[in-house]
């Protein structure tokens, strides 16, 4: 029998797959025939900007503690952070012309371990061609607020089993760089994909007590931050208007 973990790994691979393939039939199947042929002098080259986006991500850092009072040796338990999220954000900005654009941002974010944030930041795009495939970079910076659903730690996936742990536990620095392409459909209307990067600065919460405490007490004692940065990639569709 598959274990829980590698279940929830293929549950992942298989949410993204049909996240990409969705994407992908978006973009082939291109509604109507003035979007097919738009002309490029038509396509908006300043004024206000808003873009709706929706996001996965999936992190792969990897984050040592050592509880003290539980290890034999001088190596820390090393979890892996591998932490799927979901979210959704929403860019207002203004384009200076047809290639920059600055505005500011805010999102809510979803992880799997039932938490969340609601970053706010500068953004700044660049579209590298007029056309209507447009390659675009952009990057942003901000301060996410943890977004309180759930205290409740749970076992650790890696390094201690035993151990109780709560992930990203305070709020922090965020950062976000992605590429990707923009389809411009309408004069002021396109659609966007991109893969990203993204790392976000909170904490690790753990219990850093006596061994010799019962299971059942560690839950109630996981009282312990430590730093850490949380890194992800992942990939995101959107709409701007």
């Amino acid at each position: 029998m598959l274990s829980l973990r590698f279940r929830n790994y293929l549950d992942m691979k298989r949410k993204l797959t049909i996240l990409i393939a969705c994407i992908v039939v978006i973009f082939v199947a291109m509604p109507t025939s003035d979007a097919q042929n738009i002309n490029l002098n038509s396509i908006r080259e300043k004024g206000p900007m808003f873009v709706t986006s929706l996001g996965f991500s999936h992190g792969f850092v990897r984050i040592p503690y050592t509880p003290r009072g539980e290890e034999t040796s001088t190596e820390p338990e090393i979890l892996k952070a591998g932490l799927p999220a979901v979210s959704i954000s929403q860019f207002m900005g203004y384009q200076f012309n047809p290639y920059l654009c600055l505005g500011i941002g805010v999102g809510f974010e979803y992880w799997t371990v039932k938490n969340a944030y609601v970053p706010i930041y500068v953004d700044f795009r660049v579209n590298m061609m007029k056309t209507k495939f447009a390659p675009v970079w952009y990057i942003n910076l901000g301060y996410s607020n943890r977004w309180f659903i759930s205290s409740k730690p749970y076992k650790s996936t890696t390094g201690n089993g035993s151990d109780y742990i709560i992930h990203g536990s305070k709020s922090g620095l965020m950062g976000e760089t992605g590429f990707g392409v923009k389809v411009n459909v309408k004069y002021s209307t396109a659609l966007n994909v991109f893969v990203f990067a993204k790392f976000q600065e909170s904490a690790l919460r753990y219990y850093n007590g006596s061994a010799a405490l019962s299971q059942s007490m560690k839950p109630i004692l996981v009282d312990t931050d430590q730093s850490c940065v949380y890194i992800s990639l992942g990939v995101k569709a959107g709409i701007t208007f």
